[in-house]
């Protein structure tokens, strides 16, 4: 095993255990309030009725609710996640004939090449161990002109301020400044990139070339 991979190893083990730990309090950690803005974004992206979308580290599955009424009876939403906690704790939750959960880490999405419409990834990506290899595996199961959306309830001072003081497993979860935000997606074949960061959410999106 190369050193990359070991560290990449050692980082995982305790990052996976640290939200099985949490997995059965998550939900009650999410404010109505962030709750309401989750709502507004997922509304701004207007999901095609039909469409198939991948929601990307969904945690306890805060946002499949908003998903699946987004998609319609005809529409899809896969749910993944690396642990497999929090994945119990979303399928307690929901079922349905048109939700499907995997359990999977970002940078192997166990997705077939060009798989869905859409990618969302809430409150997730700075947990991601390898943020490039995380953007090109979100760019390989999009279709041709599918988006993918990287999208947080705070801003990201906001939310790299909260994992540093947290520590911990959490500690270097951090989301990178926008130019290497940008330099990762376009290079992972992402165009159109855009990115808001304002006090009460961080939104990036980008159109698969």
């Amino acid at each position: 095993m190369s050193h990359l991979m070991e560290k990449v190893r050692r980082q995982g083990v305790p990052k996976k255990a640290y939200f099985d730990e949490k997995a059965a309090k998550w939900d009650t950690l999410i404010k109505d309030e962030v709750i309401i803005r989750l709502q507004d974004m997922v509304e701004e992206l207007a999901l095609s009725r039909g469409s198939k979308v991948l929601d990307l580290g969904t945690g306890t599955g805060v946002l499949i609710p908003m998903l699946i009424e987004a998609v319609g009876s005809s529409g899809d939403v896969v749910a993944i996640d690396f642990a497999p906690q929090m994945l119990a704790e979303a399928q307690k939750k929901y079922q349905g004939p048109n939700l499907e959960f995997l359990e999977g880490d970002a940078e192997d999405i166990p997705l077939t090449d060009q798989a869905v419409d859409e990618v969302v990834c809430n409150s997730a990506f700075p947990h991601f161990d390898d943020l490039r290899r995380s953007a090109k595996e979100m760019a390989r199961v999009l279709r041709r002109g599918g988006r993918v959306t990287v999208m947080h309830p705070h801003s990201r001072d906001y939310i790299n301020d909260l994992h540093v003081s947290l520590g911990g497993a959490v500690r270097n979860c951090l989301i990178p400044e926008e130019e290497v935000m940008f330099a990762i997606f376009s290079e992972a074949g992402f165009e159109n990139i855009n990115i808001e960061d304002v006090p009460q959410r961080y939104f990036l999106s980008g159109r698969k070339a």
